[in-house]
């Protein structure tokens, strides 16, 4: 393995940011997939079926951008109804691989797992993801990836170098020079500069929140620009990210909503807050 692709150095911003919490409650859907789960609400006439959202856990290694980038699935009431998001780091610092591999190997062996102080049972979670950046964790990646057990449905959602070249993705679609030469510095200065590049390079700069406005965009992006190495580690300018979004976006489709109907909402709001209404 050539390990020259395979590492990097990241730092976090000081700046926290402040999520609220809101709550969307499930709505009446057709069903269009038959794995999604039917319950019924005592906010519902009696014996009328809702869809419940689908739960999706999100283990992540960075704790800023990454959470700040999964807000919308959280806090918007049609993409609530369908996704509900779990999302758990470590305040301050994040998570390295092999902490995140060992909170997920204690829920998968008590078989429930606890977020923001609520237990969440392991049977009710329709997806597991492990997000992470490649960084100086090399070989804890490896060791996580090949001693993964068969019975173990975790995915591991890897960016190299960073999580910024998935947010790069959901703007723009070429590698242009300055980019490709990120392989000729340094490893510690890979994530740093990838960074900058992203406010040089994108109007506005690589907002997380704007980045998953667009992410079916992202997700055609990198599928143009993936290659995966040993135990599926991607290369160089690569990232796995699509296929947790593509995921993710699914479930909203097995619910009879689709992601282009949250960007039209989001785009009259758009509108209708510049023409001051």
């Amino acid at each position: 393995m050539d390990s020259d692709k395979l590492s990097y150095q990241k730092e976090t911003g000081s700046k926290p940011l402040r999520e609220p919490v809101l709550t969307a409650l499930p709505i009446r859907r057709r069903l269009i997939n038959s794995n999604a789960r039917w319950s019924c609400s005592k906010d519902h006439k009696k014996g009328e079926a809702v869809l419940v959202p689908a739960i999706v856990y999100v283990l992540s290694g960075g704790e800023d951008r990454e959470k700040v980038y999964f807000r919308n699935l959280k806090n918007d009431k049609m993409l609530g109804s369908c996704v509900q998001v779990l999302f758990q780091s470590k305040k301050g610092q994040g998570l390295q691989p092999f902490q995140m591999n060992n909170i997920w190997q204690q829920g998968r062996k008590k078989g429930k797992i606890l977020v923001d102080g609520k237990e969440y049972r392991l049977s009710k979670v329709d997806k597991v993801f492990l997000v992470t950046d490649v960084d100086e964790f090399e070989d804890q990646l490896v060791s996580a990836l090949s001693n993964k057990a068969r019975d173990d449905y975790g995915q591991w959602v890897i960016s190299n170098p960073c999580f910024e070249i998935w947010l790069y993705y959901c703007f723009e679609k070429d590698l242009p020079s300055e980019i490709l030469k990120l392989r000729y510095i340094t490893r510690a200065k890979r994530s740093q500069r990838m960074k900058q590049l992203n406010h040089q390079l994108i109007n506005g700069g690589a907002d997380p929140r704007k980045a998953f406005d667009n992410t079916p965009t992202g997700i055609a992006n990198s599928k143009l620009h993936y290659r995966a190495g040993h135990y599926r580690i991607p290369g160089l300018f690569a990232t796995s990210f699509h296929l947790m979004m593509e995921q993710i976006i699914a479930f909203v489709t097995e619910r009879g909503r689709s992601f282009s109907e949250y960007q039209e909402a989001k785009r009259k709001k758009i509108e209708a807050f510049l023409a001051g209404k």
